[in-house]
């Protein structure tokens, strides 16, 4: 049986992360993952600027499209479009935005196993993971394995954690395609929230939605009727899959003595965009800090859930409040709100720039007055 000194489950940009910076520093690191890399993973594949600038290595290679538009409609009617002057995310493919992160861990030394699915876990002063044919031990324990986070469940971690579903399909649109080059597409208007979006891609388009779970059996229909009102319909679609977002929204546990979970795994994706690829790398580097602090001497990953909470928390908790009176103003006022949304510079550029990484949520939500506390009172009853 072969000994690291951690084992990262899934390779994911949370894991990939986590195992670069802890091989860099010198720890014996060994990452698996159930499937064989490249593979493809649901996901919009919006990668906004913030999330590059926490990259230490260039992404241009994966890049299929950078937007520096967005296109907001109303139930594919009324709508507007924001110019942000400079682009504000990028478009990639999950498979090669995935794949370059996992050969930067590999790269600074990590151990890379793939095809492999833990099935048991076992803690003996170390952390003991087991699969057919295979198993390892380390000193801790990084479950970086998505929002369903099977070994996190094995560690007792994460149990309570909320989430919504979504559905996306990779349609082949050939030249027409390249009608939506720079620029993203969202569509709203559905009840209580969620929204539709289009990203372009090299020679697809990305196109899905995102819905609370007690509407997920309508997300395919919701979707054939997008592509629809788009003028897409009949077009190839060369993938069709759904996936889940976790949400952590409180004080669930994501971390104990050997075991943390980090990026969708613990639930750190943001309520108003449900973009998670941000908060999976900086919680990746998290892990690692608290993983070699722990190997030099402390002996725990518990201070992780206290970094997390002080460091991602507040973002993701200012999201959500942003996302409650952006979707309340909508259903209440559906065409007034658009209105003003189309003719109100403040709103667009505080995402833009939150988006690129020159503000936060936090600070955008503080220079408006009152309303953001009376809504986080009330979601705090909720």
């Amino acid at each position: 049986m072969k000994k690291f000194d951690a084992i990262v489950v899934g390779a994911g940009p949370a894991g990939s992360t986590a195992a670069r910076e802890m091989a860099a520093s010198g720890l014996r690191v060994l990452v698996v993952d159930r499937e064989t890399f490249p593979r493809y993973k649901a996901c919009g594949g919006g990668i906004p600027l913030r999330t590059e600038r926490l990259l230490p290595f260039p992404i241009d290679a994966v890049i299929e499209d950078s937007v520096d538009r967005l296109r907001v409609t109303h139930e594919g009617g009324l709508g507007f479009e924001r110019d942000s002057g400079t682009p504000f995310a990028h478009m990639v493919m999950r498979d090669r935005f995935d794949a370059l992160l996992l050969e930067q861990a590999r790269t600074a030394g990590a151990e890379f196993r793939p095809g492999t699915a833990i099935r048991g876990l076992q803690h003996n002063g170390h952390v003991q993971v087991s699969a057919d044919g295979f198993t390892a031990e380390a000193d801790f324990l990084v479950c970086a394995d998505g929002a369903h986070s099977p070994v996190g469940a094995m560690a007792g971690l994460g149990q309570s954690l909320d989430w919504c579903p979504a559905w996306e399909v990779e349609v082949e649109c050939g030249a027409k395609a390249h009608g939506y080059r720079s620029r993203a597409l969202i569509d709203l208007g559905f009840k209580p929230w969620g929204y539709a979006w289009l990203f372009p891609k090299a020679s697809l388009l990305s196109i899905g939605i995102v819905l609370p779970r007690a509407l997920g059996n309508t997300m395919k229909a919701q979707v054939s009727s997008f592509i629809g009102r788009l003028g897409l319909a009949g077009r190839p679609v060369r993938i069709a899959k759904g996936h889940k977002i976790r949400l952590r929204r409180g004080g669930e546990a994501i971390a104990g003595p050997r075991a943390l979970l980090a990026g969708d795994a613990a639930g750190l994706a943001d309520e108003f965009t449900e973009e998670g690829i941000f908060y999976a790398l900086q919680s990746g580097r998290i892990a690692a800090r608290n993983v070699l602090r722990a190997s030099g001497g402390s002996g725990t990953l518990v201070p992780y859930q206290r970094d997390i909470d002080a460091e991602v928390m507040p973002e993701l908790r200012a999201a959500r409040v942003i996302s409650y009176m952006f979707y309340g103003m909508l259903r209440r006022a559906p065409k007034p709100w658009m209105l003003a949304s189309a003719h109100t510079g403040f709103i667009w550029n505080a995402f833009f720039a939150v988006q690129r990484g020159e503000s936060t949520y936090a600070r955008e939500m503080a220079r408006l007055p009152l309303l953001p506390a009376i809504a986080g009172r009330r979601l705090a009853h909720r």
